[in-house]
């Protein structure tokens, strides 16, 4: 009997598994990146409108009418301070760490049984060492998601995920 054959359905199981890592991986990296990037754009808002309130060169627009400077300068500081509650009260930073910290841990599985499938395929390990290796990897797995469950991607990160793991795929076999 073939070692395949012996462990069919836990190697059907562990293809699952890399394809989900992966996929969850890369969402998580979405994540992280569109977080980063509404934190970046939110933060350089802030700067643009206190350097405007505390530059002379908000004072060439308004040279004939002081009054409109002083509403000027009042609107931009409102601006800037709603800007700064935004970025606080959604904390896309922070949440940006934490989809980087989930993302390196789902890479670390889908490595795991990159190289699992690869040692199984080659016969260089039982189908017993290859089993409690599956079920360490599969608990891995389910721990990441319970620690990670309060940073879920979106469904937005998921679909570009999944583009861009087949669009990997295409650019790999042409």
């Amino acid at each position: 009997m073939n070692i395949m054959n012996k462990a069919e359905n836990i190697y059907q199981e562990l293809l699952d598994l890399e394809r989900d890592s992966r996929k969850v991986k890369t969402a998580h990296f979405n994540a992280a990146e569109r977080k980063k990037r509404k934190h970046t754009f939110f933060g350089l808002c802030i700067v643009i409108a206190n350097f405007l309130i505390f530059s002379p060169l908000i004072n060439l627009f308004f040279v004939d009418n002081p009054d409109n400077l002083i509403i000027a300068i009042k609107i931009l500081a409102i601006v800037g301070a709603a800007l700064a509650g935004v970025q606080t009260f959604f904390n896309w930073e922070k949440e940006s760490e934490l989809h980087l910290s989930a993302g390196a841990l789902y890479t670390n599985i889908y490595r795991k049984t990159g190289t699992l499938l690869a040692k199984f395929k080659d016969a260089l390990i039982t189908v017993d060492e290859f089993i409690e290796e599956f079920e360490f990897l599969q608990n891995k797995y389910l721990e990441a998601n319970n620690t990670y469950k309060s940073c879920i991607p979106s469904e937005h990160d998921f679909t570009k995920a999944k583009n861009r793991i087949s669009e990997r795929a295409k650019n790999k076999h042409s």
